[in-house]
């Protein structure tokens, strides 16, 4: 029988009792399901916080958190198996499931986002919320913003290897989910301004978006279609993604977070609202 993982959802509560008197780390793996493209399945950025999450698990050895599948993704329902939440209820999803981590005894609860700057906002209004009422050590790690130097230095750097199933995204897939991707389909669409701002359909400036000069304006869900409709959702270079490149970028994921995790720990906790979400 194959071993299990770090997941808590394969262990009994009296294993997770016993975890809790000797640690109290948790990692709790955030994505989306959207489109990513005719090469990446709509799972990709769940699975890739989740692949991360597990890495960092099994090497730190702390537990991990059944996954949230599901973010704040409007423009991206313009292409069928995209499935989006209202904000409000991300922040209550995120809240409420570590609000449930704290009343068991968590102390200090990594969250680790694959969506990128559309689930930041509301995420980051429920991590405020939960140090302030809990006094738990909660922190919000995202795989492109948390380790940037290592994402451009990886990557070819240029335009389009950080973007929506892109150079960097591609990679990661094809490192940890290999049987998923269909590179005969990847076409490259690197984004070309009209003038010197980039305005495009992700919800706030993504500073991970290289050297450009960014004004925020949202598309709508039809506008969103009509603009990526030629390239098929793809915004970015799927072409220069390699095994090679996603081993490196998982790596430096994975060291990361055991980095954070080694950080929480030396933080001193101590919990005040231990509450049931109801």
């Amino acid at each position: 029988m194959e071993e299990r993982g770090p997941w808590l959802h394969e262990r009994r509560w009296p294993e997770i009792q016993d975890y809790l008197e000797r640690d109290d780390v948790v990692l709790l793996p955030v994505g989306s399901t959207e489109q990513h493209g005719p090469h990446l399945p709509v799972m990709t950025d769940a699975a890739e916080a989740i692949a991360v999450a597990v890495g960092a698990g099994k090497r730190a050895d702390v537990l991990v958190a059944p996954p949230v599948w599901y973010g704040w993704t409007p423009h991206h329902m313009a292409y069928p198996g995209t499935i989006t939440l209202r904000p409000e209820t991300l922040t209550a999803l995120v809240e409420d499931v570590c609000q449930s981590l704290v009343h068991h005894g968590f102390k200090r609860i990594l969250i680790l986002n694959g969506h990128r700057v559309a689930n930041l906002p509301p995420i980051e209004i429920a991590v405020a919320r939960l140090r302030n009422r809990t006094g738990a050590y909660v922190a919000l790690y995202d795989l492109a913003l948390s380790v940037r130097r290592d994402m451009a230095r990886i990557t070819s750097g240029e335009v389009g290897a950080v973007g929506h199933a892109c150079e960097d995204e591609t990679s990661q897939m094809l490192y940890s989910y290999g049987h998923l991707v269909d590179m005969s389909r990847a076409r490259a669409a690197v984004p070309q301004a009209g003038s010197r701002f980039f305005q495009s359909g992700f919800n706030t400036p993504d500073p991970a978006l290289k050297e450009i000069d960014f004004v925020y304006r949202p598309w709508t869900r039809d506008e969103f279609r009509e603009h990526s409709a030629p390239h098929q959702g793809v915004m970015g270079d799927p072409t220069r993604a390699s095994v090679e490149k996603g081993e490196q970028i998982f790596e430096a994921q994975v060291a990361a977070v055991c980095e954070l995790v080694e950080i929480s720990r030396r933080h001193p906790v101590e919990l005040k609202d231990r509450s049931i979400p109801l």
